[in-house]
């Protein structure tokens, strides 16, 4: 079981994958689906801590992730998928991205290329809670009207 924590800087786990692995020049991304209602993130810019070569015995794969990569923020169980592969920065003209669905400054965007080298259930240790104003000054009076068809 992967433990993300959204209020932490990093979050730090191990994943044993299905395929081997290698140590070299590959960069990881992490795919989580929610368990709930099946939206999708994915955390980027994986950092591998470990520097070990995987072998035959020993195929696991230490991972750091930063709260501010893809990990989303609200509470619950997801089933994660491990890629591994390689990042490159898109060029404009020759991507198949849309303008208005990236929400990232331009030099930040990337495409990953890569596998699925195994799958593991996650929990992210988030929020559910919604934003509540409070007012504090006595001059807050407010006035609303209904309207019914």
């Amino acid at each position: 079981m992967i433990n993300l924590y959204t209020s932490h800087p990093t979050s730090s786990f191990t994943f044993y994958p299905d395929l081997p692995n290698s140590a070299s020049g590959s960069e990881y991304q992490l795919d989580l689906s929610s368990d709930l209602d099946r939206s999708t993130y994915t955390v980027e810019n994986l950092n591998r801590l470990n520097t070990n070569t995987p072998n035959s015995f020993s195929q696991v794969v230490v991972l750091q992730a930063y709260s501010g990569s893809g990990v989303p923020p609200y509470d619950g169980q997801y089933t994660a998928t491990l890629k591994q592969g390689l990042e490159t920065k898109l060029q404009w003209g020759n991507t198949h991205r849309l303008f208005g669905t990236l929400h990232k400054k331009w030099s930040y965007v990337r495409d990953f290329y890569g596998q699925a080298i195994g799958t593991d259930r996650a929990y992210v240790h988030g929020t559910n809670l919604q934003s509540i104003d409070t007012y504090t000054t006595s001059n807050e009076n407010g006035a609303y009207t209904t309207y019914n068809d």
